[in-house]
């Protein structure tokens, strides 16, 4: 797959986590308000519709039918009818699982149980983290909604970085196995493992930081490490798809 289909994969992960975490919250939190969600999503489904234009084959059509039901579930939340919202946005989930199901099982040649859950795992890690950080930008709008739902997203992704680390580290053997296709400069696919292994565990120090400032109700504070957590899960999960995909 090379370094196109990981970067095709990554920004799957990227989308299609962010919009089922962002769904599983609006099922958990009755207290956020729709402001939200609209916002959220004005950002994901025209994203999702870009990389679905650009994706080979049935992954193209499932991307874009992915992409119609976020905008449909867009304008549900416009609607304020609460089952038109849950439906589409089971919908919509189902869809982006989907998704990252064809996109795992094409990772690796043949498809393969591997490829399958490092993609799925991958985009609860980057789903966790975007979604943290558009939620804590959102108290500056709510500004007295409760920490809570920031808070167990927080300990949520610290939960998701110590799986992904120990999948990592369990599966080194399987990721090594491959050439990682050379540009200008040549690297080892081991020099790669433990690139993302410190970029896995700057990713964990930033979250640790996160969960202080949380605790402290430094909301905005919690937001602007999130946003450099989110940059650092990326970077690692690009590098860990370029393994699968090898």
């Amino acid at each position: 797959m090379g370094p196109r289909g990981a970067f095709a994969l990554a920004s799957i992960q990227l989308l299609a986590g962010s919009f089922v975490m962002m769904w599983a919250a609006s099922l958990r939190y009755r207290f956020i308000s729709r402001g939200y969600y609209r916002s959220t999503v004005w950002v994901l489904w025209p994203l999702m519709l870009a990389l679905a234009l650009v994706l080979p084959g049935t992954l193209k059509t499932v991307g874009l039918a992915a992409a119609g039901l976020y905008l449909a579930y867009l304008l549900s939340v416009y609607s304020q009818r609460p089952l038109l919202e849950w439906v589409i946005g089971a919908a919509a989930s189902v869809a982006s699982v989907l998704l990252l199901v064809l996109g795992g099982l094409g990772a690796c040649e043949p498809a393969c149980a591997f490829g399958l859950f490092h993609a799925l795992l991958g985009a609860l890690v980057l789903g966790g983290v975007t979604h943290g950080m558009i939620l804590g930008h959102w108290y500056l709008n709510q500004a007295r909604m409760p920490i809570e739902p920031l808070k167990e997203q927080t300990w949520l992704i610290i939960v998701l970085l110590v799986i992904s680390g120990a999948a990592g580290v369990i599966s080194r053997p399987r990721l090594l196995e491959g050439g990682v296709p050379a540009g200008l400069l040549v690297y080892t696919p081991d020099a790669y493992w433990w690139t993302w292994l410190l970029i896995l565990g700057t990713t964990g120090v930033l979250m640790g930081m996160v969960r202080v400032t949380v605790r402290d109700r430094s909301t905005q504070s919690a937001t602007g490490l999130l946003y450099i957590a989110t940059l650092t899960a990326l970077a690692g999960q690009f590098l860990l798809d370029l393994l699968v995909s090898t």
